[in-house]
């Protein structure tokens, strides 16, 4: 239970303890322990809870002061009072897994059938039983529900199983820099260091608990490891070539490089904490995870999922590439889930989901508070921006058209503003798509669900009608291939709301007349060498186009400034907004 003080808290380690727990491989462990520790209070209805879990040389110990060391958790930047995971709102679980060497059962726990360390008798374990380990935890703390599941990495394993396997149990997740799957080059680096663990004399099969461990070869392993949680980048930044206190190459096996020296260091520090065996058993049951198993698909896999997600993975992680978190968005999507989506810059490689907290923090602080509200009922905060959104007249025109309680699509949703006010005023199921980084987060900081991608890749991904209202507003006149996106939202929405500046305005045509140039003016401050618009279209362009695909046109509304144009809008409205079907 977390203590707190002025400026941190103290934290100690706890010890649950069961009579059995079932395994995959077929066996059956009896008087299992595991270790954990709490962060925050307990709400009076238990609905503030939120699992953390960690990656794979992590343990129970994820934030504040530990009692017994003195050290801080390994997301101490991200859990704690007004952190991410703010415990001044949430009650906060960490578990060691199963398998590890941190309190919890392991291969160096004594085995109660015959008294001495289990070693290599310890049967195989999967993450499906390290997240089996962690239901009757929770269900032991007498917690009904868990607000949200969160972890990077093999934590990130775990959350994807959380929800899977308990599909009404797990309101929100948040799989960090993870994978459904290992792909061949990430078992063939857990192999590696596994070789070097057993190639170890010292090893002895397993049976060196009384003896020397095998400390070379799991240094060696723990080297391989850290070299794939860097980047080129950082290590670069980080080490260089600089030479290790000499001025010159001592052409010898020493030390030369201080990347070496580091190494060393890391490899010798990880010996001091962990145990050998647990490095084999986790790194394997890290390598047989895969989320699809027993499914026709990973999309099948989330047929029964009634989980939000946020999904994030990092531009220089090549541990767990990018590719391997939009696989289980596009899984996600496939299924109409409510996932938000992206990728954030950073120079770390796998570790920055450990070291860039800031950039995590905002929008999990969003995720959360909107998390929270859809399993209560709390009040929904109001944004300041949502509040000023209706001055924008076209925005007010689309919020009209919108219908409440709808399914709703924003294609190009920047900050997320609209889809925000129309989840507080009209209570709708919205997701959004945007490409610019900086605009997703913001988004998903306001509780959007947004989607980091270019819309020029289409929407194959979303079953047709997946929802009541596709949103294009401001964006069509940038698209590259404008046919491809309109023809997408009418396919996977009942109705599309399309929102364009009108370049049949008289102040563009008069500005071109005159000029001889294209046209510069207030509604279109850019030089033709800077403009995102490629296509200059008008409405009358618009509506001959609706006619020529036999779209109906349900309504359309046109805007100069503030009012509305009755009267020959191609020459006199500014914006047009037109809802269509197909």
């Amino acid at each position: 239970m977390a203590t707190a003080t002025k400026t941190e808290f103290l934290v100690e380690t706890q010890i649950a303890a069961f009579p059995s727990l079932q395994l995959d491989c077929g066996v059956t462990l009896v008087d299992v322990e595991v270790a954990y520790e709490t962060y925050g209070r307990l709400n009076a209805d238990k609905s503030n809870v939120i699992l953390v879990a960690h990656a794979f040389s992590g343990d129970a110990h994820a934030a504040g002061i530990s009692r017994e060391t003195g050290q801080p958790g390994w997301w101490s930047a991200m859990i704690g009072p007004g952190l991410a995971f703010d415990t001044n709102r949430y009650f906060v679980i960490s578990s060691n897994v199963l398998g590890g060497c941190r309190g919890t059962t392991g291969p160096a726990s004594i085995d109660p059938r015959t008294g001495k360390r289990f070693a290599m008798t310890f049967p195989v374990i999967t993450i499906a039983d390290m997240v089996r380990l962690q239901k009757m935890l929770v269900d032991s703390l007498g917690i009904p529900r868990l607000l949200a599941v969160a972890g990077g990495s093999m934590g990130g394993m775990q959350v994807l199983e959380w929800a899977l396997a308990y599909p009404d149990f797990v309101a929100a997740a948040m799989p960090i820099a993870t994978s459904s799957r290992h792909s061949a080059q990430q078992i063939a680096f857990n192999e590696v260091g596994r070789q070097a663990v057993m190639a170890d004399p010292d090893w002895n099969e397993g049976n060196y608990y009384d003896a020397k461990p095998p400390a070379r070869g799991l240094a060696v392993a723990r080297m391989v490891g850290h070299i794939t949680y860097m980047s080129d980048a950082s290590m670069r930044q980080k080490f260089g070539r600089r030479l290790r206190d000499k001025d010159a190459f001592g052409f010898d096996f020493s030390v030369d490089f201080e990347v070496e020296s580091y190494l060393r260091y890391r490899g010798s520090q990880f010996v001091n904490r962990f145990d050998a065996n647990s490095y084999l058993y986790i790194t394997k049951a890290m390598d047989y995870f895969d989320l699809a198993a027993g499914h026709a698909s990973l999309a099948a896999a989330f047929e029964k999922t009634k989980t939000r997600f946020l999904i994030l993975s990092f531009t220089s992680d090549w541990l767990y590439p990018t590719y391997q978190s939009l696989e289980m968005v596009s899984a996600l999507r496939s299924r109409n889930v409510d996932a938000a989506f992206c990728e954030l810059p950073s120079q770390y490689g796998h570790d920055a989901f450990l070291v860039e907290t800031k950039e995590q923090s905002e929008m999990i602080t969003g995720f959360l508070e909107r998390a929270q509200q859809s399993t209560s009922n709390a009040p929904v905060i109001e944004h300041e921006p949502g509040r000023q959104l209706l001055s924008r007249l076209d925005y007010a025109m689309i919020a009209e058209l919108v219908e409440p309680h709808a399914r709703v699509l924003d294609l190009g949703c920047g900050e997320g503003e609209l889809l925000a006010w129309l989840g507080e005023k009209k209570h709708v199921r919205g997701q959004g798509v945007e490409i610019d980084t900086a605009k997703v987060r913001k988004a998903i900081a306001r509780g959007v669900s947004a989607y980091q991608s270019d819309l020029e890749q289409g929407l194959a991904d979303y079953p047709d009608g997946a929802f009541d209202f596709v949103i294009l507003s401001q964006t069509l006149q940038e698209m590259r291939y404008p046919m491809r996106v309109l023809r997408e939202m009418l396919r996977v929405g009942r109705h599309g709301i399309v929102a364009f500046p009108n370049f049949g305005h008289w102040r563009m045509r008069l500005s071109h007349l005159l000029s001889g140039r294209s046209p510069k003016t207030e509604l279109f401050p850019y030089d033709w060498y800077e403009s995102p618009n490629l296509h200059f279209l008008t409405i009358e362009d618009f509506v001959l186009l609706c006619r020529a695909q036999r779209w109906v046109i349900e309504r359309q509304i046109f805007l100069q400034g503030d009012k509305q144009v009755k009267r020959f809008p191609n020459l006199l409205a500014e914006t047009a907004v037109f809802s269509i079907r197909g």
